[in-house]
């Protein structure tokens, strides 16, 4: 057996997750299919959580997974089964955590334009706001009081890295500090202090917190230190407006990359990062020092951390088959091996000169890549998945695999050409169990209305 990563393997010329032989997972499922490994998530999130508790001993740690990573429902309940929190963006994907078994007390209902009704059912089940205007502010004193209760709400800050000049990994050209200014999430600054002396007064209204959100514009990790010492400087800035008021929780945010930093929507990779280790000791030491430079007391704050795709990214795999070869003989010679998935259920472009993905045949592991192919999708687009790559004598039946899918992927399919979406797998050990079924063509045209008009 050679073993690839924490849940993928070859054994006899077979890729296999876990202890499941992906092609049989293929057959017994259909393709194409996403598959998930839980014991690997499971790993994924222990180390996340060990590693920043071993860094702030002051307080207690929540890892708070984005809901959007990878929105399924049993997928949240491993989650939720480890402790974890769930950072959430409008009301369905409240519903989802709730429905995925997390605490209402851990989760933070986040995202720009909430409105009255999903401040009202946040309020309700007791899950914390995370303010991003000071509309939003108004909204939870008026149904907290409807309510006769207490919003508990949070700011999402937007602090200004006035000394970085490090460029995104996501827009090469632009610089980071630009970006995080640009970007609509959080409070303005400006509009963020006006409201600082407005929330003491509210009586149904009680700060909890500072939230931030940087995503994923680098691994360097002097960024993420500056991104924490300017978070501290502006919380001090408010604290001073606010009577002398102290988080208690910080929530720093995502943007950690994958363990194998293989993201689709990164355009660059390949330079050498710190470990999650040397991560949690840098946003934790400059956490420390800037509250005690602030003159602010670090003894009980609740640091959570969001890691997204860091989390997700490695524990799932995409299975496609194989459904037809076609060749050129003539003019200019070329093969193709056509596979039943698509560029929409995957997000990545339709005409891609570098592989969007690391890749396995998984039903021809062990045999020679001895021919050079275009791998093409099943739409009308030109779904040209992966130029010219090696691979072995390809035949209809022989199953592929698309490693790293398992972080923001699946949420990102769409229905062109009517196709039903994917369902998907989680395996664990020898066992798999399909959590979400595939979709049907009933079920892509479930939407649809014809006006009677048209009936007569």
């Amino acid at each position: 057996m050679q073993q690839l990563s924490d849940s993928l393997s070859l054994r006899e010329g077979r890729l296999f997750i876990e202890d499941c032989d992906a092609t049989a997972l293929a057959r017994e499922f259909g393709t194409p299919l996403f598959v998930v490994s839980e014991t690997h998530l499971r790993t994924n999130l222990r180390r996340y959580k060990n590693a920043f508790e071993q860094c702030w001993p002051e307080g207690r740690v929540r890892i708070m997974p984005a809901f959007k990573a990878s929105p399924i429902l049993a997928v949240r309940r491993v989650l939720s089964d480890e402790g974890c929190g769930c950072d959430v963006f409008g009301p369905g994907e409240l519903e989802g955590a709730l429905r995925g078994g997390v605490k209402p007390g851990d989760i933070s209902v986040n995202g720009s334009i909430k409105d009255r009704s999903i401040i009202r059912k946040a309020i309700e089940v007791g899950a914390r706001i995370v303010l991003d205007s000071p509309a939003e502010l108004e909204l939870c004193q008026q149904e907290a009081a409807d309510l006769n209760t207490t919003a508990r709400v949070m700011l999402r800050i937007k602090p200004f890295m006035d000394e970085l000049d490090a460029e995104s990994d996501f827009a090469p050209g632009v610089e980071i500090r630009e970006l995080t200014q640009m970007i609509k999430y959080g409070i303005p600054t400006s509009e963020v202090l006006a409201m600082a002396g407005r929330i003491m007064d509210l009586p149904n209204v009680q700060p909890i917190g500072i939230h931030v959100h940087m995503g994923r514009h680098s691994k360097k990790a002097e960024v993420w230190a500056s991104w924490v010492r300017h978070c501290i400087l502006l919380t001090k800035e408010l604290s001073e407006l606010m009577g002398g008021w102290r988080p208690d929780e910080i929530d720093f945010g995502g943007g950690f990359p994958s363990f194998p930093d293989k993201d689709t929507d990164v355009y660059v990779q390949g330079y050498e990062g710190p470990s999650l280790d040397e991560y949690a000791q840098t946003i934790t030491s400059t956490l420390r020092s800037t509250l005690e430079e602030v003159g602010m007391d670090a003894e009980g704050i609740l640091l959570e951390v969001e890691p997204g795709r860091g989390l997700h990214c490695d524990t799932g795999i995409h299975l496609t088959t194989v459904r037809n070869i076609k060749e050129e003989t003539e003019n200019r010679p070329r093969k193709w091996a056509e596979v039943d998935t698509s560029e929409v259920f995957l997000g990545v472009p339709g005409f891609n000169l570098e592989p969007p993905f690391d890749f396995i045949f998984a039903s021809k592991a062990d045999e020679a890549n001895s021919v050079t192919t275009d791998v093409v999708g099943m739409t009308c687009n030109a779904e040209l998945l992966f130029h010219q790559i090696e691979t072995p004598e390809l035949e209809a039946g022989d199953v592929m695999a698309f490693l790293n899918t398992g972080s923001y992927i699946e949420p990102m399919a769409a229905n062109f050409n009517a196709l039903p979406r994917p369902g998907t797998v989680l395996v664990c050990g020898e066992q798999a169990e399909m959590i979400k079924r595939h979709e049907s063509v009933d079920e892509v045209f479930a939407r649809d209305i014809i006006p009677n008009r048209f009936n007569n």
